[in-house]
């Protein structure tokens, strides 16, 4: 099937705009029990910490890593997990380097990964990936074959992966079938034994407890509803990570 951007332009809009009477995102950005407590090696992130006193990670991916919907770079996801995981590891220098762009496949992505990642020398990449593949329809088993090779280059680079998948919006979800795709991006985790953060589980939960919505959304309404998701899934990440390197 080929890529059409008109509908990967709407999916985007719909995921990011749009009952207009559903209670607003907490700021306390509830997660399930799995996420919430979860914890992730994070070997090569622990050394640089100690010898270095730095946390230093890259973000790839698309359009929702860029900040697409949002008020701005300093609204993103990556911006948002920079500032919030420096608030709760202040002794170490916190650096999240933010490479996403518009509308990019697993391929082009691929494509940029030693003269975006790992030129940047991170300890860990977060690695957000399969919404342009769920738009055009991709085959998933070249989905899951193109995250086993960018894995596999990260990792032979001594630096720490953690895989992301889609966003939910109700209304996109209708005419996009995400569930293969979110399947794939798992698989290829499990493949790996890397880390998954659910993404598009955790805002699905959060639409079904009618703590967000995306319908009927005036444009300055979207924007604040972007920029609270963006600021949610990075200060989870945050928590993730901090629990991660600081353990109890």
């Amino acid at each position: 099937m080929p890529f059409n951007r008109t509908v990967f332009g709407l999916a985007v809009v719909l995921a990011l705009a749009g009952p207009a009477r559903a209670e607003p995102l907490s700021k306390n950005c509830p997660a399930p029990e799995a996420v919430s407590e979860a914890t992730v090696a994070l070997p090569h992130a622990a050394r640089m910490l100690r010898r270095e006193g730095a946390i230093r990670i890259v973000a790839l991916g698309s359009s929702s890593t860029l900040g697409s919907g949002g008020s701005g770079p300093a609204a993103s996801w990556p911006a948002q997990l920079e500032a919030s995981l420096a608030r709760r590891m202040p002794q170490a220098k916190v650096t999240v380097i933010n490479k996403g762009q518009m509308r990019q496949s697993v391929p082009q992505m691929l494509d940029r990964i030693d003269r975006d990642v790992l030129a940047e020398r991170p300890s860990l990449v977060i690695w957000e990936a399969g919404t342009g593949e769920a738009v055009r329809g991709a085959e998933v088993d070249e989905l899951i074959a193109g995250l086993v090779a960018g894995i596999d280059r990260i990792t032979a680079a001594k630096t720490d992966i953690m895989l992301m998948d889609m966003q939910y919006a109700r209304d996109t979800a209708r005419i996009i079938n995400f569930e293969p795709y979110v399947d794939a991006v798992e698989q290829a985790a499990t493949m790996r034994s890397v880390y998954r953060f659910p993404r598009y589980d955790i805002m699905r939960e959060w639409v079904e407890r009618e703590q967000l919505t995306f319908d009927g959304r005036s444009k300055g309404e979207a924007v604040r509803t972007a920029d609270r998701v963006y600021a949610c899934i990075g200060k989870i990440l945050a928590e993730i990570i901090a629990r991660s390197l600081q353990p109890r």
